[in-house]
């Protein structure tokens, strides 16, 4: 059964609401967390391990310092991100989802930057100017010991037989507690107007809201991923309170108010803004190097596919890519690993199966025929491009996250199996690029810079 459809299941039959600790319904987070480790269950070939050895705690160590002096300063807004949304500009780091909006705020903005466990680059490769690492709020968390009582737990213990899980819930708990408590402090020390962020559904953010939310000030959530039916953390199936959730939320398009629970937020709080970078690079705006290593593609081979991939189903999506490319030696697979992780080392050592982990997608997409994924949200944002979509419906994860959203359109066609994805790309005519653009005006908003200088002149009104 899928993710969705499974907590959907738990959330009807139990009082979850009731699961408490110091007044707030701890389930918010919680269900976020059960949901990842049941789809890890029903995925076994991936590896999804974070390994924390000696260069972990060096970095940690260092990146405590980097930009710590902006740590009590006032600033009207503050912008928690990480470096997975950097993109390279007229030779600066931007953020590609927050560009247009850090612009017009200036020095009005902090950035708040995860570095995603790597240690931080100089500031100066930044087109911004304030930046503040987030290890100064993840190692004062490590000094904290306060353990939280939860009431309800037996339900959790319910819960876990019926999922055939285990989590360390007492454990999530307490670190979400120590977290809100070093964010309760920081906020009354620095007092922000408004708290932007990139996702809202991790134990860190969720926290940050909550001591926002108890201190009166703004939060604003940037669309980073695909919101569907599937998306578990926007489809909450009754009134678990609203502790943990953003006060808004900036989509890429109007399709999202489709998918989102009321019971998260309500559909006047959702405002689409587009997609700042994305519009850069739809018209081909890539830069010299991208642009040769597609020219000489193109003299060796007849298609072009970009293949997107995700952390969850990399081992069984290298695999299908293998034996697709065996079968289709005259089309060339460009599979990019996700956060530019290295597997050349477990790829088979095929021509037309081309392993490239610092490629931008983005810049690169424009110059295939197709592109492929299992569930990136690259799939919408390809369409915006014009470039159509073969999906690989590897544990049904396709068919559950994109089959509602792009039901009918003739831009997209779903494989549940070599065989199928071989007969697609040798047989199908998809519509004119032109044509697939057109039909994705609903996936995003045009005119990103507008869209944001009115957010900031009249919605929010700093």
């Amino acid at each position: 059964m899928q993710t969705n459809l499974i907590i959907k299941e738990i959330e009807n039959k139990y009082p979850v609401e009731d699961i408490t600790a110091s007044g707030i319904p701890v389930w918010q987070f919680l269900r976020n967390m059960y949901a990842y480790e049941l789809e890890q269950k029903h995925c076994p070939y991936s590896d999804l391990k974070k390994i924390r050895g000696v260069n972990y705690v060096k970095n940690a160590l260092i990146n405590y310092y980097w930009g710590k002096h902006n740590l009590v300063k006032h600033f009207s807004a503050v912008l928690f991100t990480d470096i997975l949304e950097e993109r390279i500009v007229n030779g600066k780091k931007i953020d590609k989802l927050a560009h247009n909006l850090i612009t017009k705020m200036a020095d009005e903005i902090l950035i708040v930057l995860d570095p995603v466990g790597k240690k931080h680059t100089s500031t100066t490769d930044y087109f911004h100017s304030h930046y503040m690492s987030i290890y100064n709020f993840i190692l004062p968390t490590k000094l904290k010991w306060t353990k939280y009582k939860i009431n309800n737990f037996h339900l959790l213990i319910e819960i876990e037989k019926e999922l055939d899980l285990q989590l360390r819930y007492h454990v999530k708990v307490n670190h979400f507690f120590h977290y809100l408590e070093i964010f309760k402090k920081w906020i009354q020390k620095t007092q922000p107007k408004i708290i932007f962020i990139n996702c809202y559904f991790n134990l860190k953010h969720q926290a940050l809201i909550c001591a926002a939310k108890q201190n009166k000030i703004i939060t604003v959530e940037l669309q980073h991923g695909i919101i569907s039916e599937a998306q578990i953390a926007y489809t909450i199936e009754k009134d678990i309170g609203r502790h943990t959730f953003p006060d808004y939320l900036l989509s890429f398009g109007e399709v999202e108010k489709k998918y989102v629970s009321e019971n998260f937020l309500s559909q006047d709080k959702i405002i689409p803004i587009g997609n700042y970078y994305l519009e850069q690079m739809k018209n081909k705006n890539a830069n010299q190097e991208t642009r040769e290593f597609a020219s000489s593609l193109r003299k060796k081979y007849n298609k072009i596919v970009l293949v997107s991939s995700q952390t969850l189903i990399e081992m069984p999506l290298i695999e299908f890519m293998s034996l697709v490319a065996r079968e289709l030696p005259h089309t060339v697979f460009i599979f990019v690993p996700r956060r530019g992780k290295k597997i050349s080392s477990i790829a088979p050592d095929l021509d037309n199966l081309l392993i490239q982990p610092d490629i931008d997608i983005y810049q690169f997409a424009p110059f295939c025929n197709y592109h492929s994924t299992v569930f990136s949200t690259f799939a919408s944002e390809s369409l915006f491009m014009g470039i159509p979509n073969i999906f690989i419906n590897i544990n049904g994860l396709s068919v559950s996250y994109f089959l509602d959203m792009f039901s009918g359109n003739p831009a997209v066609k779903f494989s549940d199996n070599v065989k199928s994805y071989v007969k697609i790309i040798n047989e199908w005519n998809p519509p004119e690029n032109s044509y697939v653009m057109k039909m994705s005006k609903e996936l995003f908003v045009d005119s990103n810079n507008d869209v944001i200088k009115n957010l900031i002149d009249k919605t929010i009104q700093l």
